[in-house]
């Protein structure tokens, strides 16, 4: 079974020194601001992985290179 995929981008915010994450689904992460910069690239490299695979299972045809 696979896991319910958030669709709404969470909050976040920086307090003393310490980067909160508050996802709309139900997780909340505090990250220093190292770990914090750290995963929003993580997170940006996966997005396009992503997007790229998302790309490639669509249909093949002549709108498509347009």
């Amino acid at each position: 079974m696979k896991p319910d995929l958030c669709t709404i981008a969470p909050d976040v915010s920086a307090d003393d020194g310490v980067v909160t994450v508050l996802s709309r689904c139900g997780a909340t992460y505090n990250l220093t601001a190292e770990a914090a910069m750290r995963l929003s690239e993580e997170l940006v490299r996966s997005a396009a992985r992503a997007r790229g695979q998302q790309r490639m299972s669509e249909p093949r045809g002549e709108d498509r290179l347009r």
